[in-house]
């Protein structure tokens, strides 16, 4: 079995919104609609379970209207990765080692491929993880104190993207390893990768943007209205 994980659990405050950016409708539907709109229909994914900002779990619930795989929206915790954790926390209760692999994302990066979701599957179940992630197109430094330490080399240098694919049972055992400091992490990679695994980078998408400032929500915006993207 595989599981996609849709993390929704944040304010979104840098949008400037008076509601969690998740629920921004663009020409009808809502980022987090989108998003799991994607995992409904990758053929790879057989469940569904939403991890929500609390204060909005019933708006959450009704973003899930006649979504079947969906079959559980749970709590967040105070950051991303307490919000994972909970999920997966979650799976391990009902499903146990029936899981396989568990396919993480963002509902603030609504506008990711089916193809891409189910990649990251197919590479998994080779590697045991797979990430989406972009080579760097711009000169990068280390800077120390708003002085540049070090010229860092642009080729050895790739951003995350999401979905994050991994073995589940390796994966849960990173993370209850590292329960007490998961706020330290930026990424489930970087759990996984801390635990000793062995993470696999896959070409990610230009399109596939983070969606945190007003103007992502603009960007957003145009790049459906210009037939860029579906949605």
């Amino acid at each position: 079995m595989n599981i996609g994980i849709i993390v929704a659990a944040g304010k979104g405050e840098r949008t400037k919104l008076s509601y969690p950016k998740q629920f921004y409708q663009i020409l009808g539907k809502s980022l987090l609609r989108i998003a799991l709109e994607k995992y409904e229909y990758s053929e790879l994914i057989n469940k569904i379970v939403v991890v929500a900002n609390e204060e909005f779990m019933e708006e959450t619930k009704k973003e899930c209207y006649n979504l079947n795989k969906v079959y559980g929206i749970i709590k967040g915790g105070e950051s991303r990765q307490e919000s994972v954790y909970n999920a997966l926390k979650n799976i391990y209760n009902n499903f146990g080692f029936d899981v396989l692999f568990v396919s993480i994302h963002d509902a603030a990066r609504p506008f990711v491929s089916i193809d891409k979701i189910n990649e990251g599957i197919e590479i998994a179940k080779k590697y045991g993880s797979a990430i989406l992630a972009l080579p760097e197109k711009n000169s990068v430094s280390h800077v120390v104190g708003d002085v540049i330490d070090k010229i860092l080399d642009r080729n050895e240098i790739f951003l995350h993207q999401t979905p994050q694919t991994f073995d589940f049972h390796k994966l849960y055992k990173a993370y209850t390893n590292f329960e007490n400091e998961l706020k330290s992490f930026t990424d489930d990679a970087s759990i996984f990768h801390k635990a000793g695994n062995f993470v696999r980078i896959i070409s990610g998408e230009e399109y596939n943007v983070k969606i945190t400032t007003e103007f992502d929500l603009k960007f957003a915006k145009w790049l459906i209205k210009e037939g860029k993207i579906n949605a």
